[in-house]
């Protein structure tokens, strides 16, 4: 069973019908003006969207990616210093414990299982959402999005208010560094981000643009899709589709791994049992 509701999916399926698979992500009810930044809902101001620069601040010497692998509930979180964490997805519920940089939410179903886990935050935490999570959000309670600092998780692909494309276009050159296979990775989130199906490279495309001393990868497991995620019961876990796009991300990560060696910042990896340390990213443990 989906955690989509019916009508979402209804409207997902006419939007592929229609040849404008863009426009599903916003509609009913979510306008964006790129230009501007304004964002309004139900015809009413909700807000202004800002610029990556302004919630994830150049030349950090750290930013940790913290997805919500099973691994995590071995690491110990705490030792992160404050504002260098972008949580992923569940990996909100440590919001409870650390100061993050940001948490980062890319698919509006994790918005309909765990509204109440997102409403929860402290305002002062800055939001990195996709148009379908930003709306989903909106939907569920746009209170929650009042006073809060938001940047937009915008598909390259499938730009908010612009036709479909594809990674080959030659108006994408400016943005994208491209590897074998036709994957490819943004280098500027502000014009978008390449999507593969996991919010992780969404956040790494991030975290590069921000050219940080060092990105440190934590609960980027990919290797056990299959089992609960940290915050999950084994009787209460969401379906996970890394496991068929795995060889997609891995190029991803791989596309990463090399961009982040020719600016000079290293990638670590906290994951002991991670996919990606098959890649040569080095293992490392939290440290203060």
């Amino acid at each position: 069973m989906s955690d989509r509701p019916f009508v979402r999916q209804l409207i997902r399926l006419a939007a592929r019908l229609t040849g404008r698979p863009h426009r599903q992500d916003i509609w009913p009810g979510l306008a964006i003006d790129r230009a501007s930044g304004q964002v309004t809902w139900r015809g009413s101001q909700l807000l202004t969207l800002l610029p990556f620069a302004a919630i994830v601040p150049q030349g950090m010497p750290l930013i940790a990616v913290v997805g919500s692998g099973p691994s995590v509930a071995d690491q110990d979180l705490t030792r992160l210093p404050p504002r260098t964490a972008i949580l992923l997805n569940g990996a909100a519920t440590l919001a409870a414990t650390i100061q993050p940089l940001a948490v980062m939410v890319e698919d509006e179903r994790f918005v309909f299982r765990h509204m109440a886990m997102l409403a929860n935050l402290p305002r002062d935490i800055p939001l990195l959402l996709s148009p379908a999570a930003l709306r989903a959000m909106a939907e569920r309670d746009s209170d929650v999005l009042n006073g809060r600092r938001v940047a937009l998780i915008d598909n390259l692909t499938k730009p908010v208010n612009q036709p479909r494309r594809k990674l080959s276009d030659s108006a994408l050159d400016a943005v994208l560094t491209r590897g074998a296979n036709g994957v490819a990775l943004s280098h500027d989130p502000d014009a978008g981000v390449v999507i593969f199906g996991t919010v992780a490279l969404s956040a790494v495309q991030v975290a590069l643009a921000a050219k940080p001393d060092r990105i440190l990868l934590v609960g980027i497991d990919l290797t056990n899709a299959a089992a609960p995620r940290f915050y999950e019961t084994a009787t209460k876990s969401a379906p996970s589709g890394i496991v068929a796009g795995l060889d997609r991300i891995l190029g991803g990560f791989a596309i990463a791994l090399r961009s982040a060696q020719a600016q000079n910042t290293t990638i670590l990896c906290a994951s002991p049992v991670s996919a990606l340390l098959v890649l040569g990213i080095p293992k490392t443990k939290i440290l203060s």
